[in-house]
């Protein structure tokens, strides 16, 4: 039998995963979360991730790690906002891993569109303009929590799908009118930055830093959430507004007909942000390209291991180009 073994690290949270293989479908054995914090290079993680899932590194014919950060050649990376460091290079001699490979958390995302958990995911916006739509139209996926992550899924054009990975959370936000304006300044102020990413507003850093400018309040972005996200308040109308206006950029950036995937742990914890009305009527308020906008179904991921759902499916790919 077939194993893979799958890490998701954000900036916060570890989440370590175990999979078999049956008929070719991917089967959860064992999911353990810890904290992110600690965790600084390769040997530290592999040592968690053997300690927590109670199981031998040479047990696995892939081992695939999702992370929050900048990847390069599929062998090492760094968190954007933590100190970890991976490299895997060596790992065969190292610790006995036959396929190693190092994807940034949203190719995982976009990948875990691909399993169950892309399918069991609640559409929380139909499209109100219909629109023929091929299967192998693009897909697309945004998500915030530490960070804002973006990434993409292409049709190969013989049957399978390519991710495509996005920096998309570190360009400029999009402010409108002069209130938005006054916030803008105000977050380059606080965080001494020349102008303001998705990744500083729609984060919970930018969630915190929005509610304290409204209300005057300095909380934790969770107790944001619990307080001001789970009734139609201030918070609630702005963070909407800013959250939709990023699906929009997103949808006509990547073209993304068949669908867009809401990730993240914010949207997930807090679901009336992204289900609003006031979401809504900023999802539409466009001149251009409206039809597109209002044909392209929205979904909202609820399971919070779909990162190592999309890493074990990585895993699962690199089995079938061997023709394993």
């Amino acid at each position: 039998m077939q194993r893979i073994l799958a890490a998701d690290i954000g900036g916060t949270n570890c989440r370590f995963a175990s999979f078999s293989l049956d008929q070719g479908r991917l089967c959860q054995e064992r999911v353990v979360w810890i904290r992110s914090a600690g965790l600084l290079d390769t040997d530290m993680v592999l040592v968690a991730l053997e300690r927590e899932l109670e199981t031998s590194l040479r047990t696995a014919d892939v081992l695939v790690l999702g992370l929050a950060g900048p990847v390069s050649d599929g062998l090492r990376g760094g968190l954007t906002n933590g100190a970890l460091r991976v490299d895997f290079t060596g790992l065969e001699q190292r610790y006995g891993i036959p396929r190693a490979l190092v994807i940034n958390d949203f190719t995982a995302e976009a990948y875990g569109c691909l399993t169950e958990i892309g399918e069991q995911a609640r559409c929380i916006v139909r499209p109100t303009e219909q629109a023929e739509v091929p299967p192998t139209a693009g897909r697309g996926v945004l998500g915030a929590g530490t960070g804002l992550g973006t990434a993409s899924l292409v049709h190969d054009g013989r049957g399978g799908w390519l991710p495509v990975a996005a920096e998309g959370g570190h360009a400029s936000f999009p402010f409108v009118g002069d209130e938005e304006n006054d916030f803008h300044k105000f977050v380059c102020r606080e965080l001494d930055y020349p102008f303001a990413r998705g990744d500083d507003i729609l984060t919970g850093r930018g969630l915190s830093l929005l509610h304290r400018y409204l209300s005057g309040e300095t909380l934790e972005a969770r107790e944001v959430g619990e307080r001001a996200l789970s009734r139609d308040t201030p918070t609630l109308r702005w963070y909407s507004r800013f959250y939709a206006r990023a699906c929009r950029n997103w949808i006509l950036t990547t073209l993304c007909r068949g669908g867009l995937w809401i990730a993240g742990g914010i949207a997930s914890r807090n679901p009336l942000s992204v289900t609003s009305d006031h979401f809504l009527r900023e999802l539409y308020t466009t001149p251009h390209f409206a039809s597109l906008i209002r044909s392209v179904p929205i979904y909202l991921i609820e399971n919070k291991n779909s990162g190592l759902w999309g890493a074990a499916q990585a895993g699962l790919e690199v089995l079938r180009r061997e023709g394993r």
